[in-house]
């Protein structure tokens, strides 16, 4: 769940700093140009979304299995980093 806050906040933090940029330097004449943009980054914030709570519940569910899970890739990334 720590993850899924951290997600949460970064995508806040992603959300208003896009509304600044958005207040910021939003001409009328790049409306038009920047239209298409606007609505493709508002899909991949819904898809995101989506996928965090899905994730969430998951998570929720099958606490034991996550934490396994967790544990078996944190042993797989340390051996392949690891310095012979």
């Amino acid at each position: 769940m720590a993850l899924g806050k951290t997600l949460r906040t970064e995508l806040d933090e992603i959300r208003s700093e896009l509304s600044r940029l958005r207040e910021a330097g939003a001409a009328p004449k790049g409306e038009a140009a920047t239209g298409g943009l606007h609505e493709q980054i508002a899909e991949l914030n819904r898809l995101v979304q989506d996928m965090l709570e899905s994730a969430e519940d998951t998570i929720a569910e099958h606490p034991v299995a996550t934490v396994a899970g967790a544990l078996a890739l944190g042993i797989v990334i340390g051996r392949l980093t690891a310095h012979h």
